[in-house]
């Protein structure tokens, strides 16, 4: 890792800094974009990593993967499974669904972070059966064998796959039933569940009624026993940003009830399932859906329990280019990054933050570090308004108490030099560190720096390499 110290007051070229503009008073040329850093604050921003796939939580690395997932990066919640397998068919219980690795693992999130908050949501179905000893049972059960991704075990209904037809319908109290039961088997394991998510992508399971919903969330709280606090209701966590206005909040149990609905609902989340990587990133949609959230009621906690796409196989370059996904979802209004997935197999698919097997790992990724920058500084401060004039550079700010993150992504394969102007009225106190990854020089970690502050200023101008990422870190006094 390289660090390096540059003085504001004079014109440098290590990095390819170049001086900046309000400080030096140098004839220095215009800088290529103004990213301009508004006053106001929005929408609060909470992170997570998701733990819901644990294939490879492997015993002798959980102390590790725990101290990754919620010591060293300082998220808010971690997203835990709850798992079909538990009672699979009704009124028969397997404990080892969850003694065996997910409530150690929860036990070990707890020893390296007390205060993390577990957001629990369905596992799909498909994984409570094996594909090969369960052959005979699935066939017998569900048409064609196709289980789908159903987040509920088959007795509790609603799956449109099933051969029994009473089972078809949704089953209500089995359901909250199922629900109450996974929060009670929690708590007396002594673990608290914050956030409850009600579905997993498939939505068959409300049968397009939301006062199916409504009476799940009713429901729940009278089945729980003494002690056991009512978690916060996500939902429909939607397998795409379209899919959540179309079967969500424009479906004709909806439409005419939003404002009714979602004061029911503590936080209104969706997918991103589609997007395999910026190039298939579908902003459009995302940003509707936030529109019509935020038409409804602007303070709406609004999350997104799995983002996809922010995928780089293995590679740094694609890690630090896909960030985009991430900043997108901010700057769209969404207060909640669950990101998919927190860890996976060595050999698998590019999804992961950190990669492990039982002979190597774990091994962080750019995206596990770009991550950390974000959440060490920011997590449970705010999202900041701001704009520039060149849309291949994409900025994303934020703040918490008086420390402020700016963030400056150059999507072109040129270098920018980039002014970063803040409010009149804001200034920033001491230097200003400098976190940069170069997808050219297959940056994991970044190389640091810093900007050493002269005077009483609040601009600067840097040059970002051709498809680089970098984030300013700094104190600021926001001023009133």
């Amino acid at each position: 890792m390289g660090s390096y110290v540059v003085r504001w007051c004079v014109i440098a070229s290590t990095f390819a800094f170049a001086a900046p503009l309000a400080l030096a008073g140098a004839n220095v040329e215009k800088a290529d974009v103004t990213v301009t850093v508004a006053e106001k604050m929005l929408q609060p921003v909470h992170f997570g990593v998701d733990a819901e796939r644990l294939w490879f939580f492997w015993p002798e690395q959980r102390e590790k993967l725990a101290e990754l997932a919620v010591g060293k990066l300082k998220v808010d919640f971690a997203r835990v499974p709850i798992n079909c397998a538990y009672e699979r068919e009704e009124g028969a219980t397997n404990m080892s669904a969850y003694a065996d690795v997910i409530i150690p693992m929860m036990k070990t999130f707890r020893k390296y972070n007390p205060g993390i908050r577990f957001f629990a949501s369905p596992r799909p179905l498909k994984e409570a059966y094996d594909k090969e000893k369960d052959r005979e049972l699935v066939a017998a059960l569900f048409k064609k064998g196709n289980i789908g991704m159903a987040a509920y075990p088959a007795w509790v209904g609603g799956h449109k796959r099933i051969l029994k037809r009473e089972h078809r319908r949704t089953r209500k109290d089995e359901w909250a039933r199922y629900l109450a039961d996974y929060l009670n088997l929690m708590a007396k394991n002594g673990l608290d569940i914050a956030y409850l998510d009600l579905m997993n992508e498939d939505q068959t399971m409300w049968e397009g009624d939301i006062d199916n919903i409504l009476y799940v969330i009713d429901r729940i709280p009278k089945r729980l026993e003494g002690g056991v606090a009512t978690p916060k209701i996500v939902f429909p966590s939607t397998w795409s940003p379209g899919d959540g206005l179309r079967r969500f909040l424009d479906s004709p149990s909806v439409a005419a009830r939003r404002h009714e609905v979602l004061r029911r609902i503590d936080v209104v989340s969706t997918h991103n399932t589609p997007d395999s990587g910026r190039d298939k990133f579908n902003v459009a949609d995302l940003d509707a859906f936030a529109r019509a959230v935020r038409a409804v009621d602007s303070g709406k906690e609004m999350w997104n329990t799995e983002m996809h796409g922010w995928v780089g196989t293995r590679s740094p370059a694609d890690d630090i280019l896909n960030s985009v996904i991430l900043w997108r979802h901010l700057a769209a209004g969404f207060s909640g990054i669950d990101t998919w997935l927190f860890f996976g197999p060595w050999k698998g698919a590019g999804h992961p933050m950190v990669y492990s097997n039982r002979r190597h790992g774990p091994e962080t990724t750019a995206k596990y570090e770009i991550f950390k920058s974000v959440v060490n500084d920011t997590c449970g401060g705010r999202y900041v308004a701001s704009a520039t004039t060149d849309e291949r550079i994409v900025p994303a700010v934020l703040v918490k108490g008086g420390r402020m993150l700016v963030s400056l992504l150059n999507t072109d394969g040129k270098a920018k030099s980039v002014e970063v102007k803040l409010p009149p009225k804001m200034r920033v106190r001491g230097g200003v560190e400098t976190r940069l990854w170069e997808a050219a020089k297959g940056d994991v970690t970044p190389r640091s720096g810093r900007l050493e502050q002269c005077g009483d200023a609040q601009n600067w101008t840097f040059v970002v390499p051709a498809q680089a990422l970098v984030h300013f870190v700094f104190d600021v006094d926001i001023g009133k």
